[in-house]
């Protein structure tokens, strides 16, 4: 009984570390105004597939203006 509740501490504690749901898999687009006018100091960082992590959500856009291929966010928090 012992054996068998310290195996199922120890799923449970993998499972959780490794944390990768399928929502967490999928690449979204970022979620971009028109006009962005300033992007906040916040840290939320998102990771790009261009590889690359920004430091927020705004940042990113900032740099798809720029770009004719936008990045995707990849994940949330850096790469």
């Amino acid at each position: 009984m012992k054996v068998t509740s310290i195996l199922l501490l120890c799923a449970l504690v993998l499972l959780r570390v490794s944390g990768n749901t399928r929502a967490d898999l999928l690449e979204r687009q970022a979620k971009c105004d028109s006009e962005i006018p300033g992007c906040t100091k916040i840290y939320a960082p998102v990771c790009g597939t261009d590889g690359k992590t920004y430091s927020n959500e705004c940042l990113l856009c900032v740099e798809n203006k720029k770009r004719q291929n936008p990045v995707l966010i990849k994940k949330s928090g850096p790469c």
